[in-house]
């Protein structure tokens, strides 16, 4: 999968007290292009690169559509670990990058740092993939 750029901001989870209303403000600026994506039945993706450092430094965010031409980001590139989201729980996206964050601090998750990205497909379901190492490959079936 291909994603092209819509818009980009840079933040930092745990520095930046602007960081709800960057990523929030990405939706809302977008909102009508998000909206045709969505009716084309275009994944969405909300896609974070330009790592400083690991989890706790600055990263660029885009939001990002589906492209089968020319593309910012292209999935086929990398090695992924799938985290889906349980819908049912209001905080289920800061939840699992919690989880993934603490994976990570317990060695049990190597990330590339490349870049990572939540999936908003048009079905309501979202995901959240992981760039990994390859030597991580056997995260993918245990």
């Amino acid at each position: 999968m291909k994603f092209s750029i819509m818009a980009t901001e840079r933040t930092n989870n745990f520095t930046d007290p602007a960081i709800q209303a960057k990523i929030t403000g990405l939706w809302e600026k977008n909102s009508e292009a998000v909206k045709k994506a969505a009716e084309k039945g275009m994944v969405i993706a909300c896609v974070y690169h330009e790592y400083e450092s690991n989890y706790q430094g600055d990263y660029a965010v885009s939001l990002c559509f589906e492209e089968t031409e020319q593309a910012d980001f292209d999935t086929e590139k990398y090695t992924w670990k799938k985290y889906p989201i349980d819908r049912r729980d209001a905080q289920g996206i800061l939840t699992t990058w919690r989880q993934i964050w603490s994976e990570e601090e317990n060695q049990q998750l190597q990330r590339r740092y490349s870049f990572d990205f939540e999936q908003y497909a048009p079905d309501g379901e979202v995901t959240i993939f992981i760039a990994i190492a390859e030597s991580d490959k056997e995260q993918l079936f245990s």
